[in-house]
This record gives structure tokens, C-alpha cells and sequence, in this order.
């Protein structure tokens, strides 16, 4: 398996070659044209490719066999998830394996990172993403207070949608004593559940009723890559991750007027 792996990945002339065979027999000159190829090199491969039991020769040309068929369809696809995992990365290289989404469904999702030339691609692509969200409530999970961020859900409010929001503990404290009156308003119209998790939260997530955005941040804080899907398992995901973080947080309540205190020592 390894030799054959290799001996693919040596030359993309050969998958190329495989993929051909796979709409069907030709001879060697008709090969090289297909492919725009030397013919010395397409009959060298398709020797190889017999020693292999890849391919065979009748009348009609070679063809493939079951084993050449199966050859080039699991190794496209290897290619194909390579492909789409390099696409990813600017993502994933942000999240642990417990919050990074199932690879399997980011096919379909969109993803907007951050550029030399466009350092604020994702906050925009969030921004812009926020405004199409529907229905009547979202839940997120945020690792940093933002205000960009603030007012696109601000408009969700004033829509009548409702956020019910995880922060760590810290951020959470710094909310409210950056703007104690915001904060307590806030909590008091009822547009908000906020709750406090013990621990840091390493990732931005946005559930509505139909889409979700994922977030990833770098040390600094800064977003580095959003990610937008639709997908109903990858929507189903992101649900379960959010709830794995609200249930392990504390409410945040209204006391005699003030917010509870999460810890002022």
C-alpha cells in the first residue's frame, strides 16, 4: 500500500492517467492526446500500471480493472481531502481537537481569513453573515468582548431576537465594569441571558435556527478565520458545543438592582 502510494504521488501524469481510463479504454496515442502528454511516458505508466494489475489490454485499448478503478477513486479522494484540509487550516490550526468541527463536514461550509491585505476579512464576514441571520433567538459562545461585534447583534435585538450568550467568568467581570449601566440594561429588558463559564472560552460560535459561525482566534485575541455553513449535522455539532459550555456556566442575574457579583476579590 505504501509502494503504490508513493509510486502515485512520484507523478500526477499517473492519477491523471487512471481517471482517464476511468470514461473508458484507449489505446496509447489516443491517451497521450487526451492528456496533452509525451506517448513514451503514457505507454511507460501503462506498462507499470499492468505489472499492478491496474490495467489490462484487449482490443479495444487498456482498461481498467477493479483494483485500478478502486485505485483511482480512493486516491483522488485522498487528494481531495488534502486538498480541502490545506483550505481549512487557517482555521483549524487555532482550535484543539475538542472544539475543532468534524472534518467530514466542511465540504459545503465557506471560510474567510484574515489577509495582509485584508487583516479585517472575518470580522466583516461576521458582521455581514449577522445581518442575514432569522428566526428568534441565537445562541454564542465568545472569547472576547468586541464592539463591532456588539452592535451587528444589536440589530438582531432590536428585531426582537433573542441572545443567550457564554463568556468566561473574566470576560464577563470586565463587561460589566468597563460599562456598569450597559450591562445592567442589558440584562434588565430581557434581550439577553448571559452566562459565566469558570474557565476561558477558546473559540467564537453563533447558532441560529439555520446557520451557524465559527470563530478562531489567535493568542492575541485577534480573528484570524470565520467559518459559515448551514449544514444541518454540522449545525446539530455546533448545538451540542454550545451546550456542553452553557451548562457548565453560572447565570448571570439581576440582585437589588445591580448585577451578580461574579467575584469582586
Amino acid at each position: 500500500m505504501q509502494d503504490a502510494a508513493r509510486f502515485l504521488a512520484d507523478s500526477p501524469d499517473r492519477l491523471a492517467l487512471l481517471t482517464r481510463l476511468r470514461k473508458g479504454p484507449a489505446g496509447p496515442a489516443t491517451l497521450a492526446d487526451d492528456l496533452d502528454c509525451a506517448r513514451r511516458s503514457v505507454q511507460r505508466n501503462l506498462g507499470a500500471f499492468v505489472e499492478r494489475g491496474w490495467v489490462e489490454r484487449n482490443e479495444g485499448g487498456y482498461h481498467l480493472t477493479t483494483a485500478g478503478d478502486l485505485t483511482a477513486t480512493i486516491h483522488g479522494d485522498y487528494l481531495d481531502r488534502l486538498e480541502r484540509l490545506d483550505h481549512f487550516a487557517p482555521l483549524l490550526r487555532h482550535l484543539d481537537t475538542d472544539h475543532a468541527p468534524p472534518f467530514s463536514l466542511l465540504e459545503d461550509a465557506d471560510l474567510v481569513v484574515t489577509s495582509p491585505e485584508n487583516p479585517q476579512a472575518p470580522v466583516q464576514a461576521y458582521v455581514d453573515q449577522i445581518k442575514q441571520y432569522e428566526g428568534d433567538t441565537v445562541r454564542m459562545c465568545s472569547p472576547v468582548l468586541s464592539r463591532i461585534f456588539h452592535e451587528a447583534h444589536a440589530s438582531l435585538a432590536m428585531r426582537g431576537v433573542h441572545t443567550t450568550l457564554v463568556l468566561s467568568e473574566a470576560t464577563t467581570k470586565k463587561a460589566r465594569e468597563l460599562n456598569p449601566i450597559e450591562f445592567e440594561t442589558i440584562l434588565r429588558v430581557g434581550v439577553l441571558d448571559l452566562y459565566a463559564h469558570p474557565d476561558s472560552v477558546p473559540f467564537g460560535l453563533t447558532v441560529g435556527e439555520d446557520r451557524l459561525l465559527l470563530a478562531a482566534y489567535d493568542e492575541e485575541g485577534h480573528l484570524e478565520a470565520c467559518l459559515a455553513s448551514d449544514n444541518s449535522d454540522l449545525l446539530a455539532w455546533a448545538e451540542g458545543l454550545f451546550e456542553r459550555y452553557r451548562k457548565r456556566s453560572a447565570k448571570v442575574e439581576l440582585s437589588d438592582g445591580l448585577p451578580f457579583d461574579l467575584g469582586s476579590q
